[in-house]
């Protein structure tokens, strides 16, 4: 993580944000948690957008969001 994709990443959450979308992280090395916290980054993305697995990202929103979920082996021809 450097600062050109500290920027990046700052333009690519307000384009999200702007259609409604949050950006979360899972599985976030710590190397690279402290450098978004050293851009800043880590702040206006907030601890609740950063997950330890990518299974607690996805219990987080389930938990949060209405929807409607099926197995994907149930989608098999």
């Amino acid at each position: 993580m450097d600062v050109t994709a500290a920027d990046v990443l700052a333009e690519l959450d307000e384009a999200l944000q702007e259609a409604g979308i949050e950006l979360c992280f899972a599985e976030m090395k710590d190397p690279v948690k402290d450098k978004l916290k050293r851009f800043g980054l880590h702040a206006r993305f907030g601890e609740k957008t950063f997950f330890p697995t990518v299974g607690a990202a996805v219990s987080s929103y389930l938990a949060t969001h209405s929807v409607d979920w099926e197995d994907w082996e149930d989608r098999k021809p």
